[in-house]
């Protein structure tokens, strides 16, 4: 079944759309669970429509980590519908810009720190800047923006880049901007640790953003 017959599928069924629209009005990631019992539906039927879903490329599914007993939960997410068409073509024709620079890269990382202090949400007040705090408001900035992030030891592990077709086109620009979003917003939060590279495809179909202790000045 092709991507746009498998669009119009799995946005055929009335439920099937309100599981999507939860996913799109929630601030995190949620359960099959809980979006069954936010919907009145059963959780085997819940599952079969994200299924679906996922499969159309309208959410992201990643495990959870953190200090729940047991087997870790699946939870989903919907992709942002806002970087769709028009947003890919400015995109590109910035990206096409600066590929060609000698300090394209540079002017790309610039522009990506200075968004990522923009874009992240700032930690409650009086709440100390711990390192498990920080990367969890980064994570939560790159959710919105369609990355499926998940933390892991050293780093943050992208499942999806929503502009991988730039990517594998203008690398150098399209990654170091999404370096510069990450630091800089670790930057803003007065996080303890920092961006040491950005590493690409490291498994074929994921980037992965290695995460280190900053260096006492």
């Amino acid at each position: 079944m092709d991507g746009k017959t498998l669009y119009h599928r799995a946005l055929s069924d009335p439920s099937r759309v309100r599981v999507l629209e939860r996913l799109r009005a929630s601030e995190q990631p949620l359960s099959a669970d809980e979006l069954a019992a936010g919907l009145g539906l059963h959780a085997n039927t819940v599952r079969a429509h994200l299924l679906l879903l996922e499969e159309s490329e309208l959410i992201v599914s990643s495990l959870e980590r953190g200090p729940r007993p047991g087997r870790p939960r699946r939870l989903f997410a919907a992709i942002p519908e806002e970087a769709e068409v028009e947003h890919a073509l400015l995109a590109a024709a910035l990206a096409s810009s600066l590929e060609p620079l000698e300090d394209g890269a540079d002017i790309a990382t610039s522009a990506g720190r200075s968004w990522g202090r923009v874009l992240v949400e700032r930690l409650e007040p009086g709440r100390s800047a711990d390192e498990d705090a920080c990367v969890e408001r980064v994570a939560t900035l790159l959710r919105r923006r369609g990355f499926a992030p998940e933390s892991e030891p050293g780093g943050l592990v992208m499942h999806r880049c929503p502009f991988r077709d730039l990517a594998e086109r203008y690398p150098r620009v399209v990654c170091s901007f999404h370096g510069g979003l990450i630091d800089g917003a670790l930057e803003e939060l007065g996080a303890p640790i920092a961006l040491t590279a950005l590493e690409p495809w490291a498994s074929g179909s994921t980037c992965v953003a290695h995460l280190a202790r900053r260096r006492a000045d």
